[in-house]
């Protein structure tokens, strides 16, 4: 885990600096991270040295770090819990084996993500359509002043709350994101929701259809890139490199997802595409996709698939799978930077959406690594 506002322990003499390095692999270790301002961390936990009624102080502290070392028997678990005074940090338990090093950023004023009141952007010379978008800020953003987040950008915003009126369903993700947050399987994040009723089919659909028309989704890609990006970036503590930067979508926001990404990989590094419509346009996107833009984005397809298989409504399983073979042919590899589901039974619909999002978000947004060997430590 590497820390660089902390003194180097290889700075000292090769034998005590060993020393050190070996009792910190044998160590469990927990690093706090939380602005000294707010309050007093302290560690309560469910077996020897900790307990739930009496909080352990930090074995170190330096500036906003608190970190606490302790002995647990090897093949031992302990629960544990961070608390300011007497206020218990958001989330569940943490279990911790012999060992862990463990990082944390914990929030404790608020349990659930916060939605934004809706934002609404003029056309503008890269877009004749306004961009109305909403943000999705995780629990710690209020509290954790000092700390960035990455940045998901979703299509179909209209759809995509718990509060939303979409008359073709929602998705419920900031219950989604809740819930992950709530068992620490994700990293916290930001969510921008753009909505796209306004001229849906023209915004998203990469290349004009024979049957739907559309054809301008380079007009909201350069909305996005010039407008939008550059506003979140200004007014939220954002992570700004492609690698924190994500796109989502479903359908048609799904075949946009890939095409922006494919298209801007140098603005956006992740995008997850969820039943994406890669039939649109006689399958132009599939064509288009036989060689990877450099640097490449990692990517994220899926589909439903009926379980008769002669059904005619099969949520594009075979153009999601000629997808995933033209990928590649162009250099992917699966489970690395590509990844393909199917879901037998899953219909093209928005619960279908809401019950698998959790997927991609754990594939491409985890949680730090538990276990993890300092190079870098607060000297004991």
């Amino acid at each position: 885990m590497q820390r660089d506002d902390t003194p180097d322990i290889t700075d000292k003499p090769e034998k005590a600096s060993l020393g050190i390095l070996e009792r910190l692999k044998r160590a469990t270790i927990i690093e706090v991270v939380y602005p000294q301002e707010r309050g007093t961390i302290g560690l309560r936990g469910s077996a020897s040295p900790l307990s739930w009624t009496a909080t352990t102080p930090p074995t170190a502290t330096l500036g906003d770090r608190s970190v606490f070392e302790l002995d647990i028997p090897e093949g031992e678990m302990v629960d544990i819990k961070i608390v300011r005074g007497n206020d218990w940090a958001h989330g569940r338990n943490y279990t911790l084996h012999a060992g862990d090093h463990l990082h944390l950023r914990p929030s404790f004023d608020r349990t659930t993500c916060r939605l934004m009141p809706p934002v609404i952007l003029p056309p503008s010379a890269s877009s004749p359509w306004s961009l109305r978008y909403q943000v999705l800020l995780p629990p710690s953003y209020d509290e954790q002043t000092s700390r960035h987040y990455p940045v998901l950008y979703a299509q179909d915003g209209q759809a995509l709350w718990s509060s939303s009126s979409d008359p073709f369903g929602i998705w419920a993700l900031d219950t989604v994101m809740d819930q992950l947050l709530d068992i620490a399987v994700i990293s916290e994040l930001i969510v921008v929701g753009i909505d796209t009723s306004e001229a849906r089919m023209d915004r998203l659909g990469p290349r004009r259809d024979r049957t739907y028309g559309g054809g301008r989704a380079a007009e909201h890609l350069q909305a996005m890139t010039t407008v939008l990006k550059p506003r979140i970036d200004e007014e939220l503590r954002t992570r700004v490199g492609r690698e924190d930067t994500a796109l989502i979508g479903s359908s048609l926001g799904g075949l946009f997802s890939f095409y922006a990404a494919w298209n801007r990989p140098e603005v956006f590094g992740k995008a997850i595409c969820l039943s994406s419509s890669f039939w649109w346009a006689n399958r132009s996107m599939i064509r288009d996709a036989n060689v990877a833009p450099t640097p490449r984005p990692t990517i994220y397809l899926d589909s439903g698939v009926a379980l008769n298989p002669d059904a005619p409504a099969q949520d594009g399983f075979q153009h999601t799978r000629s997808m995933q073979r033209a990928l590649v042919r162009a250099g992917y590899t699966n489970g690395d930077d590509l990844h393909r589901l199917a879901f037998p039974g899953q219909a093209h619909s928005t619960a279908a959406w809401s019950a698998r999002v959790a997927i991609p978000l754990q594939l491409l947004f985890p949680p730090p690594p538990l276990t993890q060997v300092p190079a870098k430590s607060i000297a004991p």
